[in-house]
């Protein structure tokens, strides 16, 4: 991944310089040229409406930036199952994969699925606190069943709360 990443980075950075070398022009059509178009392409995380964890629950709620401010776009609730909000709906997920290493119900790296989507979460524990721990570096990867994938960089929190 980081292979193409940076494939990707270099012929951009090549393209870019070989036009202000030459004086020429790029229009946005000549870069995309050939990348296929998707209706879903444009669909990213929403806002959950409601993302705290439900009372004498453990799980983990990881917020994004939007336009410089938090926002909750992921919530997994232990042997619950998960929610996230894509094109204004919220969809319910089902925990089908989990590794790593694992604290408050919540595993560094989870696969979640449901409604024609897959969903992997990676995360990394951070500091911890009184009945919880931060979430770092986190990653939300949407796939959708069409093909199409969206991944959300992520912090947050696991933990559980009281009754």
């Amino acid at each position: 991944m980081k292979s193409k990443l940076r494939k990707s980075a270099s012929a951009m950075v090549f393209i870019l310089a070989s036009a202000c070398a030459t004086g020429a022009k790029i229009s946005k059509s000549a870069v995309n040229e050939g990348a296929p178009t998707s209706p879903n392409l444009a669909a990213t995380a929403d806002a959950l409406p409601d993302a705290a964890l439900p009372k004498g629950s453990c799980g983990m709620i990881l917020w994004t930036l939007d336009v410089a401010q938090p926002v909750p776009v992921f919530r997994a609730v232990s042997q619950k199952g998960a929610e996230i909000k894509l094109d204004g709906v919220v969809r319910k997920l089902s925990l089908s994969d989990a590794g790593g290493v694992a604290g408050f119900g919540v595993f560094e790296t989870q696969t979640f699925a449901g409604e024609g989507l897959t969903v992997t979460v990676k995360v990394r524990f951070g500091l911890g606190f009184e009945g919880g721990s931060y979430l770092e570096r986190g990653l939300v990867s949407i796939e959708r069943s069409d093909g199409w994938k969206t991944v959300v960089p992520a912090a947050g929190i696991a933990g559980c709360r009281a009754k």
